[in-house]
């Protein structure tokens, strides 16, 4: 049974084509996933179906009287609300239907006849759907979410106010689980999970009564969740749907684009051979030797038969030229990808960084780092677990150098140039991190000399950008987008050490293969935070936790 249709969507901003004709179908039950490049159009596809855009053209269809939830990247919170008003006013269709079993019981109290008859059909039907969406267990589901993500332990009577950006997340999240619509639709909801948590959703979302539509960059929670991979194709700007998981799926592409290169590579090469035979034969014609006998007419007469042979040979590879050029196969893609060069000097045989008894409160009482002490060796790998909240992103922020510590010191060797990643920047944030800049070029040049040509190549050569993209206004650029630049101007900052928050958060799941086999290449020492866990497990390196303001290995 269709839920879900997407028919010949299109979509373009500006000259820049998004979709073309994009088709695909959700059917009830599936738990499919969007995946494709950095602003390929996943967040589009999920804004259609929430009428919050509109395509250019096509139709979306949805299956009557659904239920729908949203998770967006970015949520948007009342933060007036607390959390107990919030997810009260989640379930807005089960406070209506408790309303109205209400009302019908009133009704059947005083009612006979037909009209007694009338309520009791109704409130059977009613009474079913109030069942159907866990009406007499919403208790007891407010709990397992909250718990099963990590916040059960705030108070619901907290204003969203007073919560970080991850946990207002996390309660959207529990939220939208706690309603369980018929169609649940998430974008990158892994974002602000710990391991934990992750596990958890995973487990949960297998086990999901309705039907999941998501984009998500996590390739482990993908090959646990989803039995359904729904490619938007940044070169063809279209969908293609393949059964299955994550890797299923990549095995399946893997084997697509070698035939494809393979069938590409087989017709250039017969259509150079057809080429060649024509220049040949076209040279043959003035070098065939004449009869001996110097007979005009034979003379002649060969030569005529001679060139009618060739010009004959000649039409037939240009007809069989043209048929294949007719039907000429595309040459595949060249993935977008990027290959970092960061030039580093390397710090053979020093400790690069030591830190020295850092401690941080942000209201004097509550310290949420204790004495901190961390030596980092050249070329090592340090990563830094804890569950959210703990102080991980504020202890990656004083080692960089953003915020100062209330006490201890961070002592660099002599040559070291840190390079920094945070986590995540809110709207604010990024509309003012680069100044009056409006565009990707001139948010990479900010705070940087050069001519501008030059800087224009220098964020080509990175390939994290086209060309027709570096004008793009950054109040266009998706999440993933605006990370792409950060790393951008990171890989063209020279540092010689790494310190990087959530590294894979936004970014495409192509776009983390290369990062992490970048990182495999960087002479230089990197301390990094991540709950992805196949990029934990390509990192390797040293170990720590970060738990209750203290840092053990």
């Amino acid at each position: 049974m269709t839920i879900l249709l997407l028919q010949n969507v299109s979509k373009s901003y500006g000259n820049h084509q998004i979709l073309d004709q994009a088709t695909f179908a959700v059917h009830s039950g599936n738990r499919a996933a969007l995946v494709g490049t950095n602003g390929a159009g996943k967040s589009t596809i999920l804004k259609f179906i929430m009428n919050l855009e509109e395509p250019d053209e096509g139709e979306i269809s949805l299956m009557n009287g659904i239920t729908i939830g949203y998770l967006p990247q970015s949520l948007k919170t009342d933060e007036s609300l607390s959390i107990r008003q919030y997810i009260y006013n989640a379930q807005k269709e089960l406070h209506a239907l408790q309303r109205r079993l209400n009302k019908l019981s009133a009704i059947m109290a005083t009612a006979e006849g037909k009209e007694l008859s009338a309520a009791l059909a109704e409130y059977g039907t009613v009474l079913s759907r109030f069942e159907q969406r866990g009406g007499y267990n919403i208790e007891y589901r407010i709990q397992l979410v909250m718990e099963g993500l990590g916040i059960g332990s705030l108070d619901e009577g907290r204003y969203l106010s007073t919560l970080s950006g991850g946990q207002q997340t996390r309660v959207g999240l529990a939220a939208l689980l706690i309603e369980t619509p018929d169609l649940l639709l998430l974008d990158e909801p892994t974002n602000h999970l710990d391991a934990q948590a992750l596990n958890w959703l995973e487990s949960y979302l297998s086990n999901y009564p309705g039907t999941l539509l998501m984009s998500s960059h996590d390739r482990h929670f993908l090959n646990r969740t989803v039995n359904l991979i729904i490619e938007v194709d940044d070169y063809t700007h279209k969908c293609s749907e393949y059964p299955g998981n994550y890797d299923n799926y990549k095995a399946k592409k893997r084997k697509q684009l070698l035939k494809w290169e393979d069938d590409y590579h087989r017709q250039q090469e017969e259509m150079k051979q057809l080429q060649e035979r024509m220049s040949e034969s076209g040279r043959q014609v003035n070098h065939n030797r004449p009869p001996t006998d110097n007979d005009k007419f034979a003379k002649h007469y060969f030569r005529g038969r001679v060139q009618n042979a060739i010009s004959k040979k000649v039409r037939n590879a240009e007809t069989k030229l043209e048929r294949l050029q007719d039907s000429q196969i595309p040459a595949p893609p060249k993935p977008l990808v990027f290959h970092l060069d960061f030039c580093p000097e390397v710090l053979q045989g020093k400790t690069a960084m030591h830190v020295s008894g850092i401690s941080k409160s942000y209201d004097g009482r509550n310290p949420v780092l204790r004495s901190i002490e961390l030596s980092v060796e050249a070329g090592s790998r340090v990563l830094i677990t804890g569950p959210n909240a703990s102080g991980k992103s504020t202890l990656l922020h004083i080692l960089a150098g953003r915020m100062r510590p209330d006490t201890g010191a961070i002592h660099l060797a002599e040559g070291v140039k840190v390079g920094y990643l945070e986590q995540d920047m809110n709207t604010g944030h990024r509309s003012s991190a680069f100044g009056a800049a409006k565009t990707v070029i001139e948010a990479y040049r900010f705070d940087r000399t050069g001519y501008e040509e030059d800087l224009i190549a220098e964020l080509l050569a990175s390939h994290l950008f086209r060309p027709e993209e570096i004008n793009k206004p950054l109040s266009a650029l998706s999440p993933g987008q605006f990370r792409k630049l950060e790393l951008a101007r990171l890989i063209s900052s020279k540092t010689n050490l790494l310190v990087i928050d959530e590294p894979t958060n936004h970014l495409s799941p192509e776009l983390i293969e290369q990062f992490e086999q970048a990182l495999r290449q960087f002479p230089g020492p990197v301390i990094a935070v991540s709950h992805d866990r196949r990029f934990i497990e390509q990192f390797g390196g040293t170990v720590y936790r970060l738990d209750e303001g203290r840092l053990t290995s």
